[in-house]
């Protein structure tokens, strides 16, 4: 059986610690070839402008001359979008019957393996590879791994730390028009030169930060749960603006804010022990919760997110809690009014959100107890301090 390896990235640009990292894999694990695969768009990074997909894929392209094992796709950018690994695998599977992949990724992703859309799929079709960084905690990836291992995948984690080459340090230079020797291949740094890339917008394809969220959440959501959090987001930009909050960051925390809805309970579960975050009682025994909890850590520690208030916003849209502010009492509000919504109670909750966002917090924080106790449910103890804080503290908004 040949046995290929697969390395997907942005590569915006390609460098040496990529070149390094799978020519070295290849020789150790003894790969017949490795196969370059530029995204489209990353699927977990945030990036307000990129090189173009053809900038991209013609960099790999010149990265790979003179190494016989290495090769390059374009799959994923003729596909568009973000794609999904599990995906890239299958189709690779059914062109390729007769060979075994080894998925290969940077140690900063390794680690972040559990997260990815039908992660027990990947494991299953693709042995795990990475390289550690210099001057990074081996001895976590190492432990990493062997959880995965555990869990019934397949890893391999070379002993040896790969040079240490930052893309984002390559595009610094490359706009300060600082040489590039040593950091890219030297073909590529002449592409860059000859390209004028990283210097100005010539070749860059700009993206607004809500344009790639929407592309993150398409590749992690049922279609179902997809369409509703663009009808959030919109319902939240409405209620911000009718109420004085931020509508662009309302707008946002729409989008985001059922990014881990479709996922695993597992993956969940692992992600938020990675991250230290400890579930209570009610939590535990609910898992309808856990995408709140998990989607603030997603956000947080995967995806970079820093503004505390969308974060919070994120984490208490479920429950609610004492003194939300403005922000995180619109995303509680539009999740029970976006257009989407049909539960019996929904044009009397939209009515009152249109008069009044107390009245309509307090009046979905009622039906969401009533729902709860009618199905013999725990009530979360952020929900009760919700309905206290409300009730002990009357209506202090102006009704429009």
């Amino acid at each position: 059986m040949k046995k290929m390896g697969l390395f997907g990235g942005s590569f915006d640009p390609i460098h040496q610690g990529h070149i390094e990292m799978v020519l070295r894999l290849a020789d150790t694990l003894g790969l017949d070839g490795i196969l370059l695969m530029p995204t489209f768009v990353p699927p977990h990074k945030i990036r307000e402008s990129m090189a173009s997909a053809d900038h991209r894929l013609a960099m790999c392209r010149l990265a790979a001359k003179g190494h016989p094992k290495l090769q390059v796709s374009d799959l994923e950018l003729t596909r568009e979008g973000a794609s999904f690994t599990v995906d890239t695998l299958k189709t690779l599977c059914e062109q390729y019957p007769d060979t075994k992949w080894y998925l290969i990724t940077g140690a900063d992703m390794f680690v972040t393996l559990r997260t990815w859309y039908r992660f027990d799929e990947i494991a299953r079709l693709a042995v795990l590879c990475t390289v550690p960084r210099e001057g990074t905690d081996t001895v976590a990836l190492f432990a990493y791994a062997d959880a995965l291992r555990a869990e019934g995948a397949e890893c391999y984690v070379d002993p040896k730390p790969v040079l240490t080459v930052s893309s984002t340090d390559v595009r610094c230079r490359a706009m300060r028009g600082e040489s590039l020797t040593g950091l890219v291949p030297e073909a590529v740094a002449q592409y860059v030169a000859e390209q004028g890339l990283y210097r100005q917008e010539t070749g860059m394809k700009t993206r607004t930060q809500d344009e790639q969220f929407i592309e993150i959440i398409r590749t992690r959501l049922s279609d179902y749960r997809f369409r509703h959090s663009l009808c959030v987001a919109k319902e939240a930009r409405r209620l911000a603006l009718r109420y004085g909050a931020d509508a662009d960051k309302a707008y946002t925390a729409g989008i985001l804010h059922d990014i881990m809805k479709d996922t695993p309970k597992e993956t969940q579960q692992q992600l938020l022990a990675q991250y230290g975050a400890v579930l209570d009682p009610v939590e535990q025994n609910s898992p309808t919760l856990w995408h709140a909890r998990s989607g603030e850590v997603f956000l947080r520690h995967i995806l970079g997110v820093t503004d505390e208030e969308l974060l919070r916003s994120v984490r208490y849209h479920t429950t609610g809690r004492a003194g939300m502010t403005l922000l995180e009492q619109v995303l509680f509000v539009a999740d029970f009014t976006s257009a989407d919504r049909d539960y019996p109670d929904v044009e009397v909750m939209r009515r009152k959100a249109d008069t009044s966002l107390s009245e309509a917090m307090q009046y979905g924080v009622e039906y969401t107890i009533r729902d709860l106790v009618g199905a013999h449910r725990a009530v979360h103890p952020d929900t009760v301090a919700l309905y206290n804080d409300i009730v002990l503290s009357g209506d202090k908004e102006a009704k429009l």
